[in-house]
């Protein structure tokens, strides 16, 4: 096929067809850098793979400022904003209205927390090559994620009357208080490992080689597929609890790839990879002033989240079959997750104060990887079975806006048959 005719494929296929709560980088099982090109028809192939964090830490929403991951959203905790925006009638309210005349100066009432958050993933997909390079394939992820070593280093000095009230009130037993007054545990540590969203994705991909003395091969792939909320949700009784997937939400997967070959040996291109979340609607904590920090939130609703777009695009450059079966990417990953809005379901808190969350806010994510695998099939015979690939990566969050970022080392494993 001529150039010109696959550069419009791939813009037609591209514009026609990470967490919910946290944003942080997760292997996706139907990355391509895990699985082997295109096959024959009839060919089914296995891929698993395993990885780990190290380096874990938070990215502010200026890009610049790199904290705990507990600080992720702010530097510090409002306690004295924390009571406030409930029924002056209520227990709550009661002790908002006893601080009613404490100044907020940035210290008084004001905790930092700490933390250290770590994530082991790994993953099993299968899929199946039909007649004119189309493939049916099923993926599913694993997830064990931990939040411990909590710790709250109340910043309220010993000086005035007012320090002391806030002391007395709110900060001396600020978990036990907590838990009374919203229900939210956030000095126990917590730990958990099950499935995460389950996709069921169909692909096409094909080489078209050139008669070029230069570009001698292009590859195209377009894919589309649903994620489904197979994954546990998040736990709002915890502190900064992560759901393993989408929490509840299903998504609408839908990307590209398009890859040049240059002398049949170093590579190039770019990988597109978009999702559209329903929105859903489950009890979540909101903010009930607009003073409230996003870690201790006492008010806690059925909301109805509408779910910002999100973007990943993939560049790389590296060579194939370099050494008979040795091949390596070097690749740069951007990642973005537009605005969520949220809906209360009831009159008993304000939708604009609690949209004002960060949680809802845009982030994004920058990354670079280092891949190497060998194809051991490369010197099998054509007819030979389970032929396997093994290869390993590097990940390395360099940049980001309200975000989690690590370093990343994983391995993976892809048999052919």
């Amino acid at each position: 096929m001529h150039m010109k005719k696959i550069l419009l494929l791939f813009c037609v296929g591209a514009s026609t067809c990470l967490n919910a709560y946290y944003a942080f980088n997760v292997i996706r099982p139907y990355d391509r850098y895990l699985w082997t090109g295109p096959q024959s028809k009839g060919t089914f192939q296995v891929n698993c793979f395993g990885a780990g964090t190290y380096h874990e830490k938070g990215a502010q929403w200026d890009h610049t400022n790199v904290c705990d991951v507990l600080q992720l959203f702010e530097s510090t905790q409002s306690t004295l904003a924390m009571v406030k925006g409930f029924d002056p009638q209520s227990t709550v309210g009661q002790v908002a209205a006893a601080l009613n005349n404490v100044p907020d100066d940035g210290i008084r009432g004001h905790v930092v927390p700490t933390g250290h958050w770590s994530m082991k993933e790994a993953g099993i997909g299968a899929r199946y090559w039909l007649s004119h390079w189309f493939n049916l394939g099923i993926y599913i992820p694993l997830y064990h994620m931990k939040l411990c070593n909590i710790s709250w280093c109340d910043c309220t000095k010993n000086i005035t009357a007012q320090d002391l009230l806030v002391k007395e009130l709110v900060t001396n037993n600020l978990a036990s208080n907590v838990r009374a007054w919203g229900g939210l545990e956030i000095q126990k540590p917590w730990s958990h490992r099950g499935f995460g969203d389950i996709s069921v994705i169909a692909g096409w991909e094909r080489n078209f080689p050139q008669q070029k003395p230069i570009l001698t091969d292009v590859l195209l792939s377009l894919y589309a597929g649903l994620s489904l909320p197979t994954g546990k949700r998040a736990n709002e009784n915890e502190l900064f609890s992560i759901p393993l997937g989408y929490d509840g939400a299903t998504g609408i997967l839908f990307g590209g790839t398009l890859g040049l070959i240059w002398k049949n040996h170093f590579t190039g291109g770019i990988e597109t990879h978009f999702t559209q979340l329903m929105g859903n609607a489950r009890n979540r904590r909101i903010k009930t002033d607009h003073g409230q920090s996003n870690l201790l939130l006492l008010a806690k609703t059925c909301a109805h989240v509408d779910w910002g777009f999100i973007q990943r695009y993939r560049l790389y450059l590296g060579g194939v079959n370099l050494i008979k079966g040795f091949s390596f990417n070097v690749a740069y990953q951007f990642q973005k997750q537009g605005n969520s809005i949220l809906s209360l379901n009831s009159n008993d808190y304000i939708t604009a104060i609690a949209n004002s969350s960060c949680q809802f806010k845009e982030w994004t994510l920058h990354q670079i990887q280092v891949d190497a695998n060998y194809n051991f099939g490369f010197n099998m015979s054509q007819d030979a079975k389970g032929k396997p690939t093994l290869g390993f990566f590097y990940q390395h969050d360099f940049k980001g806006r309200r975000a989690l970022r690590a370093d990343r080392l994983g391995a993976f494993v892809c048999l052919t048959f």
